[in-house]
């Protein structure tokens, strides 16, 4: 292949290249504003999770990841035994969980780390 076609082709690339990132650009632009303390539904988060939905509210981070016992001092007490023994379930994005609702009502959502002993909140940001 001669240098000029080597040279076109990698134009071609970074052209497409740009693209994609004009797109991921509009859509982090275009994204609904974070969510603030007026527009947050507290209201749904039982008074025994309310901790737990506050401390993320407060935490302004895309990402929290947290042990369970670190969890339990958030809350101020011990999670139960099905948190730890149904990990995926337990801490599923599900709105038939009323605890759920802690992290779901501020824009959360969880990943459950099995090994080790972990929960991700991630924050809806699209």
């Amino acid at each position: 292949m001669e240098y000029s076609q080597v040279m076109l082709e990698m134009l071609e690339r970074i052209k497409v290249l740009e693209n994609k990132v004009q797109v991921l650009e509009e859509k982090i632009n275009n994204a609904p504003a974070p969510l603030s303390q007026a527009t947050v539904q507290l209201d749904k988060v039982s008074a025994k999770y309310r901790g737990l939905a506050e401390y993320l509210l407060s935490s302004n981070e895309t990402r929290v990841t947290l042990t369970y016992s670190q969890i339990e001092e958030i809350l101020g007490f011990t999670l139960p035994d099905t948190a730890r023994k149904f990990k995926q379930s337990y801490w599923a994005n599900t709105e038939t969980h009323s605890y759920a609702s802690s992290w779901m009502a501020v824009g959360y959502k969880t990943r459950v780390d099995v090994e080790r002993d972990t929960v991700t909140f991630i924050k809806n940001i699209f």
